[in-house]
């Protein structure tokens, strides 16, 4: 059985997974409260499930962007599972976990993600190019769209009006209500990664807060 944390932002989750199929799954607003309220909740998923944490095989998390301390909880408590338990751990840009579901539609996909009051986290996917991740200004989420293109994530609904004004037709707009991350995106993903024997080190792995030189570091860890 594999354990998925993603506190990325104000809405946390914990899942259990098989293979990479979620089994049972936790998600709820956190706001700033993910260190004291983390490992409640994958005590209460270990009971749902009736498992206990030696019965874990991987360990999978989101990686960021996200908030600076959320993130640093969900990280160290995937790390300190996977190091007690010598299991391996597998690590996802949380903005791959949230264009997961819209990927193979046949549409260039944007996931959105808030960094600031104008300022947005943006991954560009297309199908036969790897990902591209930035941080740009709320117009420039629109920048470059010449196709019909899906735009999702939990930072949408901050931008989407701008969108369907700015692009038109061109705009497909998912429903963004929070959450819009699942833990079955997070596990079909690292799930992926662990069969195609891409495994992250406890000692090393680190959080992806896209700033500066992280932007390139990123893509060229998670290439696609």
């Amino acid at each position: 059985m594999e354990l998925t944390i993603d506190t990325s932002t104000r809405y946390a989750s914990v899942g259990a997974a098989e293979d990479g199929a979620i089994v049972a799954e936790i998600t709820w607003r956190s706001d700033r409260n993910h260190s004291v309220e983390l490992a409640p909740a994958i005590r209460r998923l270990m009971d749902v499930v009736a498992a206990g944490m030696e019965d874990l095989t991987a360990v999978y998390v989101a990686a960021g962007p996200g908030g600076f301390s959320a993130l640093r909880v969900g990280m160290s408590t995937a790390k300190a599972v996977s190091a007690a338990l010598e299991t391996p751990l597998v690590a996802v840009p949380t903005l791959d976990v949230e264009a997961e579901p819209y990927r193979g539609m046949g549409m260039p996909v944007r996931a959105v993600m808030t960094a600031g009051k104008t300022r947005r986290y943006l991954g560009r996917y297309a199908d036969g190019i790897d990902p591209e991740y930035d941080v740009v200004k709320d117009e420039e989420t629109a920048a470059d769209v010449r196709e019909r293109t899906i735009f999702c994530g939990e930072g949408l609904p901050d931008v989407a009006d701008m969108l369907r004004d700015r692009l038109g037709d061109r705009a497909v707009i998912t429903r963004a209500v929070p959450p819009t991350r699942r833990p079955g995106s997070l596990a079909a993903l690292a799930h992926a990664r662990l069969q195609a024997g891409e495994t992250d080190s406890a000692d090393s792995l680190q959080p992806i807060y896209l700033r500066s030189a992280q932007v390139e570091a990123a893509q060229r860890a998670w290439p696609g």
